[in-house]
């Protein structure tokens, strides 16, 4: 959806996702070393890419922000949503930190707490929750950082551990 949400928050910053941004995402989510916990798709062509991102400024469902990383690189690094939103919480998720060179900066943790810092703030929900898959345990850690904690565990349809992680408005740790 097209909105104008903006947070700056130690050495990142979010912004709207824009047209210009997306060859960026198609580029890292056709890494497969970018894409170990995401949801399987295919090999995404700039033409995919392109009705992505025209169906997602129609969707009402969620809103997806560029991380830049705004201290070293001055750049976006990655990307990530907020989505599936009822009455009083929604999901944090699809964070992807594509630029090699951002990682080990923080830059995970410092755009999840910005990232609940607008669903808080900005769109006053009171509950953020997130999947991640339990083998994931550099995400598991960052989510705990942000202060995130573990609600629910299941499998997957394939057999996978995944927690369900919330936090609750008052439990963050951002304050812009």
């Amino acid at each position: 959806m097209i909105h104008d949400y903006r947070i700056n928050y130690h050495n990142i910053s979010l912004r709207p996702l824009e047209r210009g941004d997306i060859e960026n995402l198609r580029n890292w989510r056709n890494e497969p070393g970018n894409t170990t916990y995401l949801s399987k798709i295919p090999y995404i062509t700039p033409e995919m890419q392109a009705a992505w991102f025209e169906n997602y400024i129609g969707n009402r469902e969620e809103l997806c922000f560029a991380i830049i990383e705004n201290q070293d690189l001055h750049r976006m690094v990655g990307s990530l949503s907020l989505y599936g939103f009822s009455n009083h919480a929604c999901l944090f998720g699809k964070i992807l930190i594509g630029d090699v060179d951002a990682h080990g900066k923080k830059v995970g943790v410092n755009a999840t707490k910005a990232a609940v810092s607008i669903a808080f703030g900005t769109l006053h929900y009171s509950t953020v929750n997130l999947f991640v898959y339990a083998e994931n345990k550099a995400a598991c850690r960052i989510y705990r950082e942000a202060g995130f904690e573990i609600v629910d565990e299941h499998l997957t349809e394939d057999g996978r551990r995944e927690y369900t992680m919330s936090i609750s408005r008052g439990e963050t740790t951002c304050t812009t």
